[in-house]
């Protein structure tokens, strides 16, 4: 079949009007691509910029944080020693920071929580402490009992070496009574966080007494 130039002619246009419809569809893919992908740049940057002011914002927060801490940390020190009298002029300047390599990896305690703490107990330490449990008291009195049995056995054994060993067993042998207040003291601070009242102090030294005279007796 003879193909005449008017229907070659018509097939041609027919194609360069696909054609060019295709060039079309391509440039709209094209700029509706870049333009998508410019808008995803621009929401990245903006995601970007919101991160950093975000991280500003928590650093400038932990750096206050920081300071308060400081400083009630240093306000702390200074009541501690106060509290302590003469034995808080021992204490020194408010110690430093554990580094982190030296810190266990677990997680950190808030530090308020640890400075409201501190604060109580201080505040506690200045009133006197908490009062002590009724059932520390035989505790402490087999702790007097025990410390004044040491001391007075130690001060027989002095008294049999000479003279000075006689002068030093009296000595000992004297003061074997008080020798439970002490570890008696720490005992309650620590344990407890109290301090020793009256009471107590007259069951311990009534307790070495009792142990003193049990031991040196015959």
């Amino acid at each position: 079949m003879t193909v005449t130039p008017a229907t070659r002619y018509r097939a041609l246009v027919a194609d360069l009007v696909t054609a060019s419809r295709r060039h079309e569809t391509a440039l709209s893919a094209a700029g509706s691509s870049h333009a998508d992908g410019t808008a995803t740049i621009d929401h990245d940057l903006v995601a970007a910029d919101d991160a950093v002011i975000a991280a500003t914002a928590r650093a400038a927060h932990a750096q206050r944080l920081v300071a308060q801490t400081d400083l009630a940390a240093g306000a702390l020190w200074d009541e501690l020693k106060q509290v302590r009298g003469r034995r808080g002029r021992r204490l020194g300047p408010v110690p430093g920071p554990v580094p982190l390599a030296d810190q266990p990896p677990t997680p950190s305690p808030d530090p308020i929580a640890l400075l409201e703490a501190a604060a109580e107990r201080i505040d506690r330490a200045r009133h006197g402490g908490e009062k002590l449990p009724p059932l520390i008291l035989p505790v402490l009195f087999a702790l007097g009992a025990a410390c004044a049995a040491l001391v007075a056995l130690l001060a027989v054994f002095l008294q049999g070496h000479g003279p000075f060993g006689l002068l030093a067993g009296w000595l000992a042998l004297l003061g074997a009574p008080l020798s439970g207040l002490l570890p008696a003291r720490e005992l309650a601070d620590q344990r407890y966080g109290a301090r020793l009242d009256p009471g107590a102090i007259g069951l311990i030294i009534l307790a070495g007494m009792l142990a003193t005279a049990a031991v040196t007796l015959p």
